[in-house]
């Protein structure tokens, strides 16, 4: 079995589960029409192919030593920064999972504020991570080798990933406001 090839099949899979939840979201907060069910099934989907994510990226640095490979500052400082990102994607998604709960509760408070800020680092750390990651899942995988596409692909991504970032914490934030602040 190998693990890099399965987790690179899994993060992309992670992916399309984000941007299924994460467009569900959006249309949510923006139109109001929330359905519980299917922002738990969307979130709870993604958190476990996330977890199986996290497990195998886990191995794949600690087993099977991937720390040790990589000897180029500019791949170095990437790697930190979507190791830094994956870290804070697993501390902080508890919160995001019962953010609306502690949101309901702390109005007006530091509480509110704080789960506000921790929201937007969430979704800055999950935009980042992605952008970091998509194209070395695909070159993993076999699918990319010219480096200029690779280039391309990345620069893509960072894009998708910014407008996301700004949709989502301008849209639910604000919605966040209008439902709780009213």
């Amino acid at each position: 079995m190998n693990i890099k090839k399965w987790n690179a099949r899994l993060s992309l899979l992670t992916i399309v589960l984000f941007l299924i939840h994460e467009g569900y979201q959006l249309y949510a907060y923006t139109t109001m029409y929330y359905n519980p069910v299917l922002s738990k099934v969307t979130g709870y989907v993604l958190t476990g192919a996330l977890a199986l994510h996290v497990i195998l990226s886990v191995m794949s640095v600690f087993i099977l030593h991937d720390a040790k490979k990589v000897t180029y500052k500019k791949l170095n400082i990437k790697t930190v920064l979507q190791r830094v990102s994956g870290v804070l994607i697993v501390l902080i998604l508890p919160l995001h999972i019962f953010s609306f709960g502690i949101l309901k509760s702390s109005v007006g408070g530091v509480g509110y504020i704080l789960t506000e800020i921790a929201q937007i680092l969430f979704y800055a750390a999950l935009c980042c991570h992605i952008s970091l990651s998509f194209s070395n899942a695909l070159v993993t995988l076999g699918y990319l080798a010219d480096m200029r596409k690779k280039r391309v692909i990345d620069i893509v991504v960072t894009i998708i990933c910014v407008i996301l970032f700004i949709a989502a914490s301008v849209i639910i934030t604000s919605a966040h406001t209008m439902i709780f602040k009213g």
